[in-house]
């Protein structure tokens, strides 16, 4: 932390900014995580005396604000609150600024490799990764008291545990979002990447060999082991877990709060392996992003990393129960077993593709499950063809 303050008062000076000439900071964030970036934003102040300005907007509103109006000078300084697969359109406008230069290699090394990709396009950093999102395995430990060793463990003990009055396993399972863990764990991919690391919307694996495998092990769950029922969506799912009526679901940590206010006891952990391998579905990380416009990049970048230091990232989860993307900060905060779980699980998962192209993605594959689990008998592979098809098409 001394560290820290010493070096980036020496950037302050060496640079000549003028302290008290402020910044603003458009955030997509309410309730506790705009509590606790108020709260930074007072230190900082109180520390350098940079005014910050703070003013809360939609995730479409900031978008297209700043798309319009960043290359005339009249947008803020950060944006904060982005998640990583919404910055596509931002860069490719070129009114984000590349992070690179200010990062310094002490947090690189510190972030998680799966963050620091999210945020990545080409070489350039777009921005600094400050907590991850995404779904894990939720135990209701009121209906059973581990976590099953393994995938085909899960299976059995959520058979067992479906009666008339209660349902094993559940999730949201014609949504790509979390469907996706099964296709991606059994060998499937939304876009590969080129020899220089670089996603590519040309190759698609949605209708490989390993993406038919994970579908069958959806359709598996509805018609085999008959866990999951017609109808069921996330709603569905969400309300009969706080119902207390669900053993076991996959979901994420914006729904803790709602279980605990019913009074569920939960367990958090990583999917158990299959076939001694582990999951690896969709994660979602959030930082801060730079204006390439902005007229004041040093106090800008400044605060930017004060927002993403490793202590920053600890009152985070400890204020708001986001998972760190800092290695060091998620392992200050893992006596919270919630957090810990989460983190445990998106240790192994992929960020969404963060290209424009990925928004071609979600339609189709949403056709192409609701398609998958109408039947026992469907025509996975010409299903999952048919919608690679549309989406190279769109």
């Amino acid at each position: 932390m001394k560290k820290f303050l010493i070096s980036l008062v020496a950037v302050l000076v060496l640079s000549g900014s003028a302290l008290g000439q402020g910044i603003s900071v458009w955030t997509t964030w309410g309730d506790q995580t705009l509590a606790w970036l108020q709260g930074q934003a007072a230190s900082f102040t109180a520390a350098f005396g940079v005014p910050v300005e703070i003013v809360v907007m939609g995730i479409g509103d900031v978008r297209e604000q700043a798309l319009l109006s960043a290359p005339q000078g009249v947008a803020a300084d950060l944006f904060a609150g982005i998640p990583h697969d919404q910055i596509g359109e931002m860069a490719a406008g070129g009114i984000l600024a590349d992070m690179t230069g200010f990062a310094t290699r002490a947090y690189l090394a510190d972030l998680s490799e799966q963050a620091r990709l999210a945020y990545s396009i080409g070489d350039r950093l777009f921005g600094l990764p400050m907590y991850v999102e995404g779904p894990a395995l939720i135990i209701n430990t009121n209906l059973i008291s581990e976590v099953p060793a393994s995938y085909q463990e899960l299976i059995a003990r959520a058979r067992e545990l479906t009666t008339a009055d209660t349902f094993g396993f559940m999730y949201d399972i014609a949504n790509f979002y979390f469907a996706y863990n099964w296709l991606r764990t059994a060998g499937g991919y939304v876009f590969g990447r080129d020899a220089a690391g670089d996603l590519n919307p040309a190759d698609i694996g949605l209708a490989n060999e390993g993406a038919i495998l994970g579908a069958e092990w959806i359709r598996d769950l509805r018609f085999t082991y008959h866990l999951i029922p017609a109808g069921t969506n996330y709603d569905v799912a969400n309300g009969l877990f706080i119902d207390g009526a669900v053993a076991m679901i996959y979901n994420g940590p914006w729904a803790i709060s709602q279980y605990r206010e019913a009074g569920i006891p939960v367990l958090v952990a990583p999917m158990p392996p299959v076939n001694g391998n582990p999951w690896s579905g969709f994660m979602g990380v959030q930082g801060v992003l730079m204006n390439e416009f902005s007229a004041n990049k040093v106090d800008a970048a400044n605060f930017a990393k004060w927002l993403a230091r490793t202590d920053a990232q600890v009152s985070l989860a400890r204020a708001t129960g986001r998972i760190p993307a800092s290695n060091s900060a998620l392992a200050q905060v893992a006596d919270d077993p919630v957090i810990a779980g989460f983190g445990a699980a998106l240790l192994t998962a992929e960020p969404m593709p963060n290209i424009p192209a990925m928004g071609r993605v979600w339609g189709p594959m949403g056709d192409a499950l609701n398609a998958i689990l109408e039947s026992p008998t469907s025509d996975i592979p010409a299903i999952l063809e048919r919608a690679v098809e549309q989406i190279r098409g769109n």
